[in-house]
């Protein structure tokens, strides 16, 4: 019964220590932190989910994004590594669950002709899964333009 009370103790300490109050990995902060200091990154804007959002070229007159909408972008996406696992030019539906959480969330913050750098924790991105060159657990990161919305 004592072993069992133990166990429990530790596990719920473990579990309030590891991740903050937002449910991402204390230490993937940490690196995101570390990543945008070391890159002299300036955030414009931090979710409660833990993304990151670095306007890099505003569009003032530019058209804001809504949900459902058809979005054209230019991106490149990379790890914290700056090791790139993806580049193009990618049409899709805003919102609706066709790109990780992260992605979604760092374009609906954009406008029609912006530029923006996205960082987010691996609970926006793939999780505990690896896909294809990316690592289980890893924050990614984004820089996109917004090219049209239909």
């Amino acid at each position: 019964m004592k072993f069992k009370l133990i166990v429990f103790i530790l596990f719920t300490a473990f579990a309030f220590t590891s991740c903050d109050s937002d449910g991402v990995p204390r230490k993937e902060d940490n690196n995101i932190n570390e990543y945008i200091a070391a890159k002299k990154l300036v955030v414009t804007q931090t979710t409660e989910s833990g993304l990151r959002y670095i306007r890099t070229q505003e569009s003032p007159n530019g058209a804001t994004l809504q949900q459902g909408q058809k979005v054209t972008v230019n991106y490149a996406g990379r790890l914290l590594t700056d090791e790139e696992f993806d580049a193009g030019t990618f049409k899709f539906t805003l919102g609706v669950g066709q790109v990780v959480g992260g992605f979604d969330i760092g374009i609906s913050l954009m406008k029609v002709g912006e530029k923006a750098t996205i960082i987010f924790p691996s609970t926006l991105g793939y999780g505990s899964s690896k896909q294809g060159s990316i690592p289980k657990n890893s924050p990614l990161v984004f820089d996109v333009e917004v090219l049209k919305a239909e």
